[in-house]
């Protein structure tokens, strides 16, 4: 559970609100738990919100640019994404979490702003193609299968990335969601 202290330097800034976070990271776990997604097995390389509005992204990105810097600002998909490296990790799920992706709005409207999703690391296995890490964790979790959550497969496109970045997201009610990828954050941005 989160503690107010532990993540003080963040919660400090006005601008975040410890309930919301708190609130955030709850459905989080009840939706690891509904996935059968054991979180303390994976490494938790990011959290992400989603905004609807390019003053919305600009407030995000001041208040997040004082508690750490630009790892990257890349076009992914068609619209700009910046992760941003707090320079204190927030404590969610009982992991250390220091990346927060903060993707400036596209076409879509999100039915809330805020906290949105956490994405984990299920590394491939040697050899493995991205075709076949996908089968391999939907025949383990069989998420697929479930008929109270969405699963959406994809594979996000940045230019001069040499890494395949495949990501099989699972939300509930489409205000939380949970996303798994094979590559930590950092290594995807390296390449």
């Amino acid at each position: 559970m989160i503690s107010r202290e532990q993540n003080f330097s963040f919660f400090d800034n006005p601008f975040f609100s410890y309930d919301e976070f708190a609130k955030f990271e709850q459905q989080i776990l009840q939706l690891a738990e509904k996935m059968a997604l054991p979180l303390q097995d994976y490494v938790i390389d990011h959290l992400a919100v989603r905004v609807n509005s390019e003053q919305s992204a600009q407030r995000w990105l001041s208040a997040l640019l004082m508690c750490g810097e630009i790892l990257s600002d890349n076009i992914v998909n068609g619209r700009k994404i910046y992760l941003i490296q707090l320079d204190t990790p927030l404590t969610f799920a009982n992991q250390q979490v220091q990346i927060i992706e903060l993707p400036f709005p596209k076409n879509k409207h999100y039915p809330q702003e805020g906290w949105e999703h956490i994405e984990a690391v299920i590394p491939f296995l040697p050899k493995e193609t991205a075709n076949a890490w996908v089968e391999r964790i939907n025949s383990h979790f069989l998420w697929n299968k479930m008929t109270d959550v969405s699963v959406k497969v994809s594979e996000p496109k940045v230019e001069g990335e040499r890494l395949p970045n495949p990501s099989i997201a699972v939300s509930c009610d489409h205000s939380t969601c949970i996303k798994v990828h094979p590559y930590h954050i950092k290594t995807i941005v390296v390449s």
